[in-house]
């Protein structure tokens, strides 16, 4: 992206914070995770007296601070600290091996890892390379939550920030970087916002002034970038966060949660989490008692109409608002779906700043402008990868004065000004929220003996939205069950193909660049 970027308004995550704990009543909620309960009190002393032991333990202004944990307290506690500290948060997804995190922490040049303690065996080995690596779950962790947890007074800036880690098209993750000041205006762009909110006396008025705070449940893994950005905004608005104790996603478990702790709004990843909430509800007609549930959000996969007209109808209160965004830049567009009215499936009301850009000349359509292009926006949104300007480049732009991002996403526009989504500019595949990138696993399967060679595509799955799925070449050495096993050794189990179809060859271009079209019709013809 050009040096010469837009600046950050002048928003920064420590200070709303510090300024949004002198505003709510003390012993109000803001984690709740099963029993336990840290009220605001408790918060903004933990987090003061963490961000100050970060900063004691050798880090530095800047530095990065990796989270490798599950929807646990201390997850959010952490990148709160981070952001005290004017240190940066890096997420690491929790199915990742040794490999791959090791990939992220040095891609992202952490210095300190937080990790639960039953990822112990899989960070071991590269503990002693950091400069702070902190057990969560341990007296370690307590004692450094446990000391001063005055305000730490420090100046702080609107060009702080975060790395966010997703996938990249050559199948490696990639960090996305985040400015506090860019994050928190898109932030205010929800459609759920009503009020205006231009400088910190309009944001402690709001948190002053609003008795009846909202309280989130986010059913999708914090480690995710809509899991920790919602949760950030519902405690920066003087909020609570609820968090499910268990392992796993339990709708019966989610709606208990939801009674229990007056739930006001709950954040999903499509109809891998909704349409399990819906047959609960079903099965167990009038169990929960649900009236303080206004809003259900997703992000990241498809949400059905049958599946949201189930949960309107059941819940005929709630506002289901379907988030169109990326990574790179969010706010693309939303559908909102009441028990009155709804967005037509398919379609999206574009965002403030959205607008579509022809990919082949450059043209910028005009707002509310019929036709096709990649889906953009101007700023605010991330400013780059972090270390691969090459890519940045092509993802962040300026084309006759404006910056625009675009990650990637072709849509339409019709004549009532609706986006409608065509495809990804690539061939990454969304499995439960979760982003596989054909390109690594390829070069897994490449490196298993009998393995010759090997294309991925996502087919479709009723459960996870896609899965997995190779076309492979082999010789006499193959064995579908070793090559799993083989693969398990550098692959997420997330990225493990479900089915691997063995032909003769497989199909490519000329060029021999894969032709995945073919591919894909292959795969289904064999399911069928």
């Amino acid at each position: 992206m050009p040096e010469s970027r837009p600046p950050a308004a002048d928003w920064n995550f420590g200070d709303l914070l510090d300024a949004t704990a002198t505003a709510v009543p003390p012993d109000r909620p803001a984690l709740i995770h099963g029993d336990r309960v840290i009220d605001w009190s408790a918060f903004d002393a933990r987090t003061n007296s963490l961000a100050r032991e970060m900063l004691a333990g050798g880090l530095e202004y800047g530095d990065r601070i990796a989270v490798l944990a599950r929807n646990i307290p201390e997850y959010i506690e952490i990148a709160a600290a981070a952001f005290k500290a004017r240190l940066t948060y890096v997420n690491i997804n929790y199915r990742y091996t040794t490999e791959e995190i090791d990939y992220v922490l040095a891609n992202s040049g952490a210095r300190s890892l937080f990790y639960q303690g039953e990822f112990s065996g899989v960070v071991q080995s590269l503990l002693p390379g950091l400069k702070l690596p902190v057990q969560i779950d341990c007296d370690d962790y307590e004692r450094m939550v446990a000391g001063d947890g005055s305000p730490l007074a420090i100046e702080r800036s609107a060009e702080d920030g975060y790395l966010l880690y997703t996938g990249g098209t050559t199948g490696r993750p990639k960090g996305v970087m985040w400015r506090s000041g860019d994050a928190r205006t898109v932030q205010l762009e929800a459609p759920t916002i009503k009020k205006v909110i231009k400088t910190m006396e309009d944001h402690v008025a709001m948190v002053r002034d609003n008795p009846m705070p909202g309280r989130v449940l986010p059913a999708c893994p914090l480690m995710h970038g809509a899991g920790l950005n919602s949760s950030t905004a519902e405690l920066v608005g003087g909020g609570t966060v609820v968090l499910l104790k268990n392992n796993g996603f339990d709708p019966e478990e989610l709606w208990d949660e939801v009674e229990r702790n007056a739930v006001t709004r709950i954040l999903i990843v499509g109809d891998v989490f909704a349409r399990p909430m819906v047959k609960a509800l079903d099965e167990h007609r009038g169990r929960w008692n649900l009236s303080t549930l206004k809003v259900i959000s997703s992000a990241g996969l498809m949400w059905s109409k049958e599946i949201k007209e189930a949960l309107v109808s059941a819940l005929p209160q709630v506002t289901l608002v379907d988030i169109l965004g990326a990574s790179e830049a969010s706010g693309f567009g939303y559908a909102v779906t009441t028990a009155s009215s709804s967005t037509p499936t398919g379609y999206f009301e574009a965002g403030p700043a959205t607008v579509l850009i022809d990919p082949d000349s450059d043209h910028v359509l005009a707002d509310g402008e019929a036709g096709r292009g990649l889906l953009a926006r101007r700023p605010p949104f991330a400013t780059g990868y972090h270390g691969d300007p090459e890519k940045s480049a092509t993802v962040f732009r300026g084309i006759e004065g404006t910056f625009y991002a675009m990650p990637g996403d072709l849509a339409e526009r019709d004549a009532q000004g609706r986006l409608r989504l065509i495809g990804r500019g690539n061939m990454c595949i969304n499995t439960g929220g979760e982003k596989v990138f054909p390109e690594e696993v390829e070069e897994a399967l490449q490196r298993v003996p009998g393995v010759e060679d090997a294309m991925v595509v996502g087919i479709d799955d009723a459960k996870w939205g896609k899965s997995v799925a190779a076309l492979i070449t082999a010789n006499a050495q193959y064995d579908e069950s070793s090559t799993i096993e083989a693969l398990k050794l550098s692959l997420a189990p997330y990225k493990l193909p479900k089915r691997i179809m063995v032909l003769d060859e497989l199909p490519r271009h000329a060029s021999g660049k894969g032709n995945y079209r073919a591919a894909l019709e292959i795969m289904s013809a064999g399911q069928a």
